[in-house]
This record gives structure tokens, sequence and C-alpha cells, in this order.
């Protein structure tokens, strides 16, 4: 497992990020280089999670909620946003992150003719 930047470097604040929600368990914050999106918002859990694949069923509910809660901010702001999270070889971090973004740069639905 290589580093983990959410756990080592955000949680305890080495770098500074915007945060917007920050429960017990969790925190959503804007990184200071957005990835995507013209909004972009990553949702944490505050302690080491490797992916999705191992998320208890205890950290579930308050993790969801607070990505509830962001994804209703940006369709508030924005009227729409796409959440994901990635798993495997498509994970860059190895620890559990949902993005919530908005805007130029997140995938497009594209009907099939």
């Amino acid at each position: 497992m290589g580093p983990d930047r959410y756990c080592d470097e955000v949680v305890p604040g080495t770098v500074k990020v915007e945060v917007l929600v920050r429960t017990e368990n969790t925190l959503a914050f804007r990184p200071p280089l957005p990835g995507f999106g013209t909004d972009h918002i990553i949702v944490i859990p505050t302690r080491h999670v490797s992916s999705l694949l191992d998320l208890d069923d205890d950290l579930t509910i308050e993790l969801l909620s607070t990505v509830k809660n962001v994804a209703a901010l940006a369709v508030d702001q924005h009227g729409g946003c796409q959440v994901l999270t990635t798993l495997g070889d498509e994970q860059h971090n190895k620890h559990l992150h949902w993005h919530v973004a908005v805007g130029d740069g997140v995938a497009r639905f594209v009907p099939r003719a």
C-alpha cells in the first residue's frame, strides 16, 4: 500500500483545505488542486479505510450521510452533480474517498442512437 495522503496530510491539517462538513468520523473538503469539474469536493472517513469494499457497516451510514449532504449543496448551488468513488487499479489514493463534482470535466451520459 502506498502513502495515504488523506490520513497523512489532510486529516491532521498538514495540507490546508476548505472544509465544508466535519462529523465525528467524516470530512468533506475542497482540495487545494481540484482534480476535475468546476466545483470538486472530496468526502472521506477520518480513519483509514482502503476502499468501499473495506467499509464497515458502522461507518457506512455516517459517511453516506455526509456524501448526501454535500451532494445536496452541490445540487442547490449548481443544479446537479456527479458522485463517484473508485476501486482497485482506478483508485489513485488507497483511502476510501468520494468525489462530488460539478461542471466541465465530469463524465456525461450520452445516449446511443
